[in-house]
């Protein structure tokens, strides 16, 4: 019976360390979590965000780039793109366009630290391109935000567009 106490005594002795550690971790990410201000964070991405958007439709190519960080990388539609790319190609592209209207719904932004946090959102764009072409299309954008000397801009994107079929939609 003393050997069943003994034993019973050291995995319960096993079971409260293990629960103080994890307690520990929890209290020390929960510290963290709590050490900056989230709101404040929130509120100064999302106005980031507007600003991106307000380039965008803008078609204010240098706008969009200056809300680039220089080591910014993307994947579109299954293609890595650096921020080289976009800053040579994203003139000409505005260029080719008489109209660009773009819809952003369902945003959200989720603070990692305050100089990190991920903005996501559901866009619905409708381009008309100078040689008559239009084309539509929706889906998910995902950035990664970075705060650098009081500046927010984006360091990693990444955006899915999916054709919309005129007659179903």
């Amino acid at each position: 019976m003393e050997h069943l106490t003994t034993s019973t005594f050291r995995v319960c002795k096993y079971f409260a360390l293990i629960a103080a550690i994890c307690s520990s971790c929890q209290s020390k990410e929960n510290d963290d979590l709590d050490a900056f201000d989230q709101n404040k964070v929130t509120e100064e991405v999302e106005s980031a965000v507007w600003s991106f958007y307000t380039a965008d439709t803008a078609r204010n190519a240098q706008g969009v780039i200056d809300l680039l960080w220089p080591e910014y990388s993307m994947l579109g539609d299954g293609q890595r793109m650096t921020y080289e790319d976009v800053e040579s190609g994203i003139s000409r592209f505005m260029n080719s366009l008489t109209l660009f209207h773009t819809e952003w719904s369902d945003l959200d932004i989720i603070p990692i630290s305050e100089t990190a946090a991920l903005s996501s959102f559901i866009f619905r764009d409708s381009l008309v391109f100078k040689e008559g072409n239009v084309t539509q299309a929706r889906g998910p954008t995902t950035f990664l935000w970075q705060k650098r000397e009081g500046q927010w801009k984006v360091l990693y994107g990444d955006a899915d567009h999916y054709p919309i079929d005129q007659q179903q939609d």
